[in-house]
């Protein structure tokens, strides 16, 4: 019998069992085959995250973070929106080698007796009164007090058969360029470039996540995209459109070697049942216009694992009840600064007419004016989420709303009304 099991080795899953295996028996299952290798990603993790990972992770591993976020481009066809983090201050955060930070996780919960079984698929899961059985696709068997479901977008039926609501997916497509480091600072002088053109997407960026002698790059499809389509899309972009040859000029890449997968968004309802917590991205808790999913894989597990140690040192049963603390905490730390990003992908990710030209204007903004930047800044480096400053976005809002041309101003009022409310 373990005291917990987790289902989903991703940012989410990984921190809960590098938190919660200091105290309780944990086994963490991973359907890929994370032994022989763990995808490569090169993440945007922001100043924001560092207090959910203080205690398990040195923010100075370079093996980890390669180097410092310092410059974002918010880019459109005409103005580059640059947020410097030294007009202001310390690093934006850092660049992340996501699967460095997920081994250390697994070797933490190792070094800590926890077990690690990789390459397994849980195809079943039975409910009994006082443990849950879940049986992978072996046949085999395993017993757990407690259950947390970190699948991401990849775990749905197991999701639907315990009673939880699944959030809207997207599919995504990612490719890692290489070149050595002088070409790759050559090419992109920023860590993370997101740029919109609703004629590649009408639900989210393109962007680059740059790190040493590397660069990831993607962007975001409709839903129910095929693998193929979504590849053969990426191809033509990276080979044609004009405004990011610069920046892949002189890199290789593999086509062979694009991920495709889904994306969710939009937070279901309920977080946890009787003896069950669902994490990270499985709840939806992405950020609606940004698709900042490492914060919420990390927040939730530092918040399940908060609020789960105390459950244990009291032999609890682990009931709805119980775990409500989880979803209330969760909302409360993650929802405000999500209103920001509710507003945006309102305005923006739809396929209006006026959507290109808002998001030049909403790029000029940023190269103009710098309190924008540095509330934008703020937003990054903001430890209190729970107490994120609202009104910041509301000023952005209302100097971007202010630049619109009379016309635009007449017949996007009420849209900028509404995302005001959200």
């Amino acid at each position: 019998m373990y005291d917990v099991i987790i289902i989903g080795a991703g940012v989410a899953g990984a921190t809960l069992a590098s938190k919660i295996s200091k105290y309780a028996k944990t086994l963490l299952i991973e359907a890929q085959d994370y032994r022989k290798e763990i995808p490569i990603r090169t993440n945007v993790f922001p100043e924001h995250n560092k207090p959910f990972i203080k205690e398990e992770i040195n923010w100075d591993d370079k093996v980890i973070f390669p180097c410092p976020h310092i410059k974002s481009n918010y880019m459109s066809d005409e103005f580059n929106g640059i947020i410097d983090s030294t007009e202001f201050g310390i690093p934006l955060g850092n660049m992340c080698y996501t699967e460095n930070i997920l081994q250390e996780f697994i070797n933490q919960l190792e070094q800590q007796g926890g077990t690690f079984n990789s390459n397994e698929k849980i195809s079943k899961i039975n409910r009994h009164d006082d443990y849950l059985e879940l049986i992978n696709n072996k046949g085999e068997s395993y017993n757990t007090r407690l259950l947390a479901l970190a699948t991401g977008s990849r775990g749905f039926d197991l999701q639907r058969s315990l009673g939880f609501e699944i959030p809207d997916h997207y599919t995504g497509a990612l490719i890692h360029l290489f070149g050595n480091e002088d070409k790759i600072n050559e090419n992109l002088e920023y860590n993370y470039v997101f740029h919109i053109n609703p004629k590649i997407s009408s639900m989210g960026p393109f962007y680059f996540n740059k790190g040493k002698e590397r660069i990831a790059t993607g962007f975001l499809g409709g839903k129910n995209e095929s693998k193929d389509a979504v590849i053969d899309k990426l191809d033509r972009i990276l080979k044609n459109y004009k405004p990011i040859q610069p920046i892949i000029e002189g890199l290789k890449y593999d086509l062979s070697t694009a991920i495709v997968g889904d994306i969710s968004k939009h937070p279901i309802k309920s977080f946890s049942k009787d003896r069950v917590l669902v994490l990270g991205e499985a709840t939806g808790l992405v950020t609606a216009f940004f698709y900042e999913g490492l914060l919420p894989g990390v927040a939730c597990a530092d918040i399940a694992n908060n609020t789960l140690k105390p459950l244990f040192e009291k032999g609890s049963k682990f009931s709805r009840l119980e775990l409500q603390k989880y979803d209330k905490e969760v909302k409360r730390v993650l929802l405000p600064y999500f209103k920001n990003g509710n507003a945006l992908e309102y305005l923006i990710y739809n396929e209006g007419s006026h959507v290109k030209s808002l998001w030049r204007i909403y790029t000029e903004l940023l190269n103009e004016n710098k309190l924008a930047r540095k509330y934008i800044y703020e937003a990054y480096i903001n430890h209190d989420l729970a107490n994120h400053n609202t009104s910041n976005d509301r000023y952005v809002g209302e100097k971007w709303f202010g630049k619109l041309p009379t016309l635009s101003k007449i017949t996007l009022s009420p849209k900028f009304f509404k995302a005001m409310l959200l």
